[in-house]
């Protein structure tokens, strides 16, 4: 056959579809159904391009969106309403799309960049969405928007959104809350609510961040009477005493996720104690970090406390820290196989990082693959492995950073977004621009990196940083720097070779020391 003569429509249906599934199901349905061919028209309405619809790539990938709109509204939808089961949406068209047409099989919604301001009003009484919500959504994903230091009243924001969300959506059986912006979004917060605030007869998986382990404890306490799969990451670990909390069994929790970022300066055994009324869990998985400043402890020692006495247990994903005195760390490694140790957990893989400062040590012990997004106090000693999830890291040690170790974290850590740099080094505060000359297939590369922390370091890692015969960072947009050494960089703001990775920065925060003053910083919002 000639090449050349080959026409898309000689092609055999099942290799039609084969190369429509390919391309996303809102471009098939928009360029396809209704056209003047009918044999496309007619695979165009095959169910597998109209199950799933995500609309809001329409607003995001077009200079034509009025009119593409007015097509899926006002034509497609109604075609095709009786396949969509998922409908992923921003609340600006969400009441439009949902109102286009009936869909007696949606059961999944999925709404992005929701706020409580242009959101809430679809949860008030009178809503004209309320009969969908209420009848038909089983499965809700909110990717919130709203930061939490600018709602208010976290009490509020609950009492007006989370709590209306369940009460709105009856027949819920599975909520995911996520966020879309660092800082993270507003927390859960019902630990002085009426026992009734959130609560199902129907949720079955709920992934949430709640404000404090007291909130964590109240949504264990019953409300949610037939949760079996629970993840949740918690702010602030502060537990209020006076709140007598229900701690029965919890023999129908099967999955269970608990994150704490922060570091937990007095550890007790309130997380065992919680893990253990899970009876019959299947799958656990807890990133802790602990300060042990007084004694060592051993991670892997907490790891077995988890997990000891759970039968059933069949999968453990774990980052677990402890932040000790250095010498005696130092001893117990010594002393110790931690090896032979880490065999001894009886799960996946697990692999180590020891890092220190000037008197302490910290001990990182995870499963692999690491399925985190933060990876926090390491140092330039760390595994062969791709940490391909995380997106944030905070590195510092008392030996200097050199070039080849910012090469290998553009390698180890692909999709880095945030970057914090401590060194803690007596070079630390080294005066002097760097005036190393890198060859172009030795540059560092961040792809990725919108933020850059760059204060608890010397000039001349400002110097390889933002210069970019040496590192490339095309998405910075937020940088944290001491303005002298910003100022000196880039020779009173004039340099050409630093000009290309400073060009996207909206958000400048630079820290200024002032003789015989306290030294301060000055955050400035450059768009």
């Amino acid at each position: 056959m000639n090449r050349s003569s080959v026409h898309l429509l000689d092609l055999p249906d099942e290799m039609l579809l084969n190369i429509l599934k390919k391309l996303d199901n809102v471009d098939v349905l928009y360029a396809l159904l209704g056209i003047d061919n009918e044999r496309l028209n007619s695979l165009a309405r095959e169910e597998t391009f109209s199950r799933t619809l995500n609309l809001v790539s329409i607003v995001h990938n077009t200079t034509m969106v009025d009119s593409i709109l007015d097509r899926f509204f006002n034509y497609i939808l109604p075609q095709v309403h009786e396949n969509v089961k998922c409908l992923t949406v921003e609340p600006a068209f969400m009441e439009r799309i949902l109102l286009a047409a009936h869909y007696p099989n949606l059961t999944e919604l999925k709404i992005i960049n929701f706020q409580r301001d242009n959101s809430s009003r679809y949860f008030a009484d009178g809503s004209s969405l309320r009969h969908i919500f209420k009848r038909q959504i089983t499965k809700l994903d909110l990717f919130v928007k709203d930061c939490e230091r600018e709602v208010g009243s976290l009490k509020v924001y609950t009492k007006n959104i989370f709590a209306r969300v369940l009460t709105s959506f009856e027949n819920l059986n599975h909520l995911n809350v996520t966020g879309t912006m660092i800082p993270a979004y507003p927390g859960l917060s019902i630990s002085y609510l009426p026992s009734n605030t959130f609560s199902s007869s129907t949720l079955t998986y709920l992934c949430i961040n709640v404000s404090y382990f007291t909130d964590c404890l109240c949504l264990l306490d019953g409300r949610l009477e037939h949760l079996s799969t629970f993840i949740v990451r918690i702010y602030c670990l502060d537990t209020d005493l006076s709140i007598v909390h229900n701690l029965n069994e919890l023999p129908k929790m099967k999955v269970f996720s608990l994150i704490h970022y922060g570091l937990i300066e007095e550890y007790n055994d309130k997380f065992v104690s919680l893990v253990r009324r899970m009876l019959y869990l299947e799958k656990l998985t807890l990133y802790l970090r602990i300060a042990c400043p007084s004694v060592y402890t051993d991670p892997i020692y907490l790891i077995n406390e988890f997990s000891v006495n759970m039968s059933r247990l069949h999968s453990f994903n774990f980052y677990l820290s402890t932040e000790n005195n250095k010498n005696d760390l130092l001893r117990y490694l010594s002393n110790n196989n931690v090896k032979q140790n880490y065999t001894n957990t009886a799960y996946q893989e697990v692999s180590n990082i020891v890092s220190f400062s000037a008197c302490t040590a910290a001990h990182h012990v995870f499963t692999l693959p690491f399925e985190f997004v933060k990876l926090l106090s390491i140092g330039n000693i760390f595994p062969n492995i791709v940490f391909k999830n995380v997106i944030e890291l905070c590195v510092r040690d008392m030996v200097p950073f050199e070039h080849e170790f910012f090469l290998r974290i553009a390698q180890a850590f692909p999709r880095l977004q945030r970057f914090y740099i401590s060194d803690l080094s007596s070079q630390s505060h080294y005066s002097k621009k760097s005036t190393d000359i890198v060859q172009p297939h030795q540059i560092v590369e961040y792809p990725r990196l919108a933020f850059l922390d760059i204060t608890r370091v010397g000039i001349h890692y400002v110097e390889k940083l933002l210069d970019e015969t040496k590192t490339h960072l095309p998405s910075l947009t937020e940088l944290h720097v001491r303005y002298e050494d910003l100022r000196v960089v880039t020779e009173d703001f004039t340099r050409e070779l630093t000009r290309r990775n400073c060009a996207k920065v909206t958000r400048l925060k630079t820290w200024r020391e002032i003789v015989g003053s306290k030294d301060f910083y000055i955050y400035f919002p450059l768009l």
